[in-house]
């Protein structure tokens, strides 16, 4: 190593500038400003494009789910669900940073074609665990019977016995 480079020292840590911490949502101190601080003017059209693309997300999850109900694949619900209520999450905050009067008809369009797909897939969901409770009420009934043999079993209507 040459004495130049020894005597060199390594750079000062970068300030941070005057705007970066209002760019990174960040207020004095670290903390976030207000909560009643609302995007304006441009900031509307970007909180407007952040909304369409959470719902697309959303909606990629409930025609994935919607998909592998009607086909009956082995499918995690529950993963699905999950992925289903952090985009709904999502969506609130997302939606947050809109004032009414930022929601045009475009959105309004996008949030009715969405609720749509909602209900289509509650409808999927709806019927998929009424079959799951038809099934698991017939296998309860198969079970009770064969372990049974009928001492304890109450019978009522022609099966009632007359002493």
């Amino acid at each position: 190593m040459s004495t130049a480079t020894l005597h060199q020292r390594p750079p000062a840590h970068p300030t941070t500038p005057a705007g970066a911490a209002h760019i990174a949502g960040a207020g004095i101190g670290g903390r976030r400003g207000p909560a009643h601080q609302r995007p304006s003017g441009h900031e509307a059209g970007t909180a407007r494009a952040v909304v369409f693309a959470v719902i697309r997300r959303i909606e990629g999850y409930l025609d994935e789910e919607t998909t592998a109900l009607d086909r009956s694949l082995d499918f995690d619900l529950k993963a699905s669900n999950d992925r289903k209520s952090q985009g709904l999450v999502d969506l609130n905050q997302a939606m947050r940073h809109l004032r009414n009067s930022d929601i045009d008809e475009d959105l309004e369009q996008r949030l009715r074609a969405f609720r749509s797909k909602l209900a289509i897939n509650l409808r999927k969901i709806r019927l998929h665990l009424d079959a799951v409770k038809e099934i698991t009420a017939m296998l309860s009934d198969a079970i009770q019977s064969a372990d049974s043999d009928g001492t304890y079993t109450r019978h009522i209507g022609p099966y009632r016995s007359e002493f």
